[in-house]
């Protein structure tokens, strides 16, 4: 077990809970553990206990009744509208640049509008990554269409709205497309053979686009789900749409997003206060 202190170590076997509460003390001071992480070593000491009760090497657990740090949740990163439009037209920047190359590797020039309308799409429905690629290009196909039916996390279904950028940039991208690859059965966003896309190719070219706007290049493709969750609520969207959105099972996992938008805060005061 981790030492205690300075020299002390302490004695498991016979330690009480004034020796558990001064080990999760010393390991929360010690200022090398965040939360998190104090709280995986101390739910190893309770199984530790757990396993010495029932060997009946002991007839208690000391650990069992102390309250752990509660855990830290990070804001969302996310980007500005301002950001997002630089962002959205980057694909298409790097064309007119240079036609036949992205990130020093051969690719066909339309695999840029393809990168353009998978990028409308992730910020104008907040959908994950994963979901995005997984979707049959027929979805995009009914005449009039403006929602879809996605699956996402433990196979839940949900509706998503699809707005007229996305739905002109699918557009475009399907123009472009080799008549070769059009394939009413297949995948809506493809690889160079006609194959579904790799995360890890989009992931890739997300990084080169990021960089043409000026952005940094570590943001994930989530952090589009962050904005797009960020900015409608910035907007004033209610809550509760705001989750059926983005498929939260529980309303305090979009809650977190109102707390990075003071705009919402400030014009829900305007608009309610007599005397705002």
């Amino acid at each position: 077990m981790e030492e205690f202190g300075a020299a002390q170590k302490i004695d498991w076997a016979r330690a009480g809970e004034a020796d558990c509460r001064s080990y999760l003390h010393g390991l929360a001071g010690k200022g090398k553990h965040g939360p998190a992480s104090v709280r995986l070593r101390f739910s190893a000491l309770r199984t530790f206990f757990k396993w010495m009760q029932a060997r009946g090497d002991r007839p208690d657990n000391p650990a069992s009744g102390l309250r752990l740090p509660r855990p830290r949740r990070s804001l969302p990163r996310f980007l500005s509208e301002e950001q997002m439009e630089a962002l959205l037209g980057a694909p298409l920047k790097i064309l007119e640049k240079n036609p036949c190359r992205a990130m020093g590797r051969k690719e066909p020039a339309w695999a840029k509008w393809r990168d353009a309308a998978l990028l409308e799409l992730l910020y104008g429905t907040g959908l994950r990554l994963g979901e995005a690629l997984s979707l049959p290009i027929r979805a995009f196909h009914e005449e009039g269409r403006r929602t879809l039916k996605v699956r996402g996390k433990g196979g839940k279904e949900r509706l998503v709205v699809l707005g007229e950028a996305v739905r002109a940039a699918m557009q475009r991208y399907e123009a472009k497309l080799p008549s070769g690859l059009r394939k009413e059965s297949g995948p809506a966003f493809l690889g160079p053979r006609g194959e579904r896309l790799c995360a890890r190719v989009f992931q890739r070219n997300l990084k080169e686009y990021l960089a043409e706007s000026g952005l940094d290049p570590s943001l994930t493709p989530h952090k589009l789900r962050h904005s797009f969750a960020t900015h409608l609520l910035g907007r004033g969207a209610d809550l509760r749409a705001v989750q059926e959105l983005l498929g939260h099972a529980r309303l305090t996992s979009t809650e977190i997003y109102t707390r990075v938008t003071p705009e919402r805060l400030r014009g829900a005061y305007v608009k309610a206060h007599p005397r705002a």
